[in-house]
């Protein structure tokens, strides 16, 4: 006989080429986490997302009616993996007025290697494109249990080598001054930058690939929904670090065909 769900939360992060949808049971505590991983590859002939979502249900026995909150890590990523979480989030929280909550894709990484033993503070690159990336800085807050990001924005090499001499500094304070102890973190995925992976290495930063853990995801998202960090669904948006090239070209048409007229 099925065991209903008292509460659960429904995470998904389709940022990056890897997928993961979490869902998380519990009480009071969503202590029991379900997850599914997956790629969504262009020969595919459909969407793996729903199908991954239905298996995901069925291991957790949870239906849409069980699901008290819905989490979406908001990027910045890949333009259709952010669309497709984003927008399926939004359309079930507003059918079925469930709470809504976003959490940065910076935050997730970090959380996830915490998770891992990782101490922070973290220098997070996302949507590295050239010798540029989306970058910012992941910390905790005093208390040790909240993380925080700083501003976030597009850098070049020089601003990225600064961010690391700090991320490097901020160990080097961790560790009580010793530097043979701190080594700063910088949470990358393959499309960094030589230039910039190289100014990690100069800092003495260790390069970890962006990994998810669907208990840190959860924990994350529990912890924001008990806060009351929810948004409006209809306030829910990807972030891109840069126009979408796909917005570029339909306004780019939109300008000539203007033109033409």
């Amino acid at each position: 006989m099925k065991t209903r769900a008292s509460h659960a939360i429904l995470a998904i992060d389709c940022s990056q080429r890897r997928s993961h949808l979490v869902v998380a049971r519990g009480a009071t505590d969503f202590a029991r986490v379900f997850a599914r991983t997956f790629e969504s590859l262009d020969q595919r002939d459909r969407e793996p997302f729903w199908d991954e979502l239905r298996a995901l249900f069925a291991e957790a026995q949870v239906t849409a009616a069980d699901i008290t909150a819905i989490a979406v890590a908001n990027g910045p990523g890949g333009f259709t993996g952010l669309r497709v979480a984003t927008s399926f989030a939004k359309g079930f929280a507003l059918a079925r007025n469930t709470p809504i909550i976003a959490v940065p894709s910076a935050v997730l990484f970090a959380a996830s290697d915490a998770a891992r033993g990782g101490t922070g503070p973290w220098l997070v690159a996302l949507a590295a494109k050239g010798e540029t990336a989306w970058c910012t800085v992941v910390s905790r807050t005093n208390d040790g249990a909240v993380l925080s990001m700083s501003e976030p924005r597009v850098v070049d090499r020089a601003e990225f080598s600064v961010l690391a001499a700090q991320i490097h500094a901020a160990q080097i304070h961790a560790t009580h001054g010793s530097s043979e102890q701190a080594t700063g973190v910088l949470l990358a995925d393959e499309h960094l930058g030589t230039s910039l992976a190289e100014s990690a290495a100069n800092a003495g930063l260790a390069t970890r690939a962006l990994e998810v853990d669907s208990h840190a995801f959860a924990r994350e998202a529990a912890r924001r929904l008990d806060a009351g960090e929810t948004i409006d669904p209809l306030m829910l948006a990807p972030i891109y670090a840069r126009e979408p090239e796909a917005v570029t070209k339909w306004r780019e048409r939109a300008v000539s065909a203007r033109r033409n007229a």
